[in-house]
C-alpha cells in the first residue's frame, strides 16, 4: 500500500507519531513529522493530542534521541499542542467503536475469516480526535498515524490500524459512530510538498 498523504494544517496526532518521532524511529516521516511541529510551534499549523499520552511515557523506557530527557520532551509538546482530556461521552464512544466488528468485503475476504476490532487505544484516539472536529468546530481536521496494524499481520491480535477503516466497514452497522470514523480524513505524517500521493482514505 502506498503512503496515504496529508493534505491539511490541522491534525490530530495519534500517539504513535509522537512517541516515533521523540525515539528517532519515524523512519522517512522524520523530515515531514519535523516541519509538522516545527510549523506547529509557529502558527502556521494546528495540533491537537490525546492527554492518554502521557501515561504511555514510562521514564524508564524513554529513549534520550530528538530530546536529551523525558521532562524536555512533555514540555516541548506542550508548548506546540493542545490536549483533549476525553470526558465519559467520548470515552463512552469508544467503546461503542471497539464493539465494532468490522469486516471487508464478502468478495474479499477469506472463509474463516474472522472480524477484526479497534483497540482501546486507537478507539480513544480516534473518539477524541472525533470531538475536536465535532464539538470544537473544526471541520478540516486530519487525522495523523503510523499503520501499525496490517491487513495480514498476523501479531496484530484481530486488531484493525485506523488507516484501514474504510477497507472494513462493508458490513459494520450503519451507524452515526461507524459513519463518522470512516468519513474522518486519516493519513500518514507524510506532506504533500515532500511525496506524490499513492492512495486515498475515501470520506
Amino acid at each position: 500500500m502506498g503512503s496515504i498523504i496529508s493534505t491539511s494544517d490541522r491534525h490530530f496526532l495519534h500517539m504513535n507519531v509522537l512517541l516515533r518521532h521523540a525515539s528517532g524511529r519515524s523512519g522517512e516521516a522524520e523530515a515531514d513529522i519535523e516541519t509538522i511541529l516545527t510549523e506547529a510551534a509557529t502558527g502556521k499549523r494546528r495540533i491537537w493530542a490525546n492527554a492518554v499520552l502521557f501515561a504511555q511515557l514510562r521514564p524508564s523506557a524513554f529513549i534520550a534521541c530528538r530530546f536529551p530527557a523525558l521532562a524536555d520532551f512533555t514540555r516541548y509538546l506542550r508548548s506546540i499542542a493542545t490536549f483533549v482530556t476525553p470526558d465519559p461521552n467520548t470515552m463512552l464512544r469508544a467503546a461503542r467503536l471497539r464493539d465494532v466488528k468490522w469486516q471487508r468485503p464478502a468478495a474479499l475476504r477469506d472463509p474463516d475469516e474472522a472480524p477484526r476490532f479497534l483497540s482501546l487505544l486507537d478507539a480513544i484516539q480516534l473518539a477524541s480526535a472525533l470531538w475536536v472536529k465535532e464539538a470544537a468546530g473544526v471541520a478540516d481536521l486530519e487525522f495523523l498515524a503510523f499503520e501499525d496494524f496490517g491487513a495480514e499481520d498476523e501479531d496484530g491480535g484481530g486488531w484493525l490500524s485506523v488507516l484501514r477503516l474504510q477497507d472494513y466497514a462493508d458490513e459494520s452497522p450503519i451507524d452515526s459512530d461507524v459513519l463518522a470514523a470512516v468519513r474522518l480524513p486519516r493519513a500518514e505524517p507524510v506532506l504533500r510538498s515532500r511525496a506524490k500521493p499513492r492512495s486515498v482514505i475515501a470520506g
